[in-house]
């Protein structure tokens, strides 16, 4: 695995975003992960939602199934512990979300792919990519 895809990445591919959906053609989906976190966010959507969720549900499905599900699990709640201290002290938090997806990133070492730029890159250690079309 090299690359993370945060929430609003998945939201981009579904919605057929022409720089998402050209990287994401392009990247072994063996190099593609998405963590709890972000499936939960997709999930929440789509069950607030009963018409997009009937439209988007199996393509949503399909990519989870094709894509490696991180767990949170204790080191991605470490270093997710880490990242909010030093945020807080700084007097810069970002989204509890957010935190947790990052954490999970910096626990995997790997890139973590998102458009929200102005949150995570407040994370000192955090390696950031952008795949929305510009």
């Amino acid at each position: 695995m090299r690359f993370l895809l945060d929430t609003c990445v998945v939201s981009d591919f579904s919605r057929g975003e022409p720089g998402t959906l050209d990287r994401i053609k392009s990247t072994p989906p063996v190099d593609i992960a998405v963590s709890a976190v972000t499936e939960m966010e997709i999930v929440h959507g789509l069950r607030l939602n009963a018409g997009l969720s009937r439209r988007l549900k199996p393509v949503i499905e399909a990519f989870l199934g094709s894509v490696h599900v991180l767990p949170y699990d204790r080191s991605a709640a470490l270093a997710s512990a880490r990242v909010r201290a030093a945020l807080r002290r700084r007097g810069q938090p970002i989204g509890a979300y957010d935190v947790l997806i990052a954490g999970t990133a910096l626990a995997e070492d790997l890139v973590l792919v998102t458009s929200n730029l102005n949150e995570f890159g407040r994370i000192e250690a955090l390696r950031l990519d952008n795949w929305r079309r510009q």
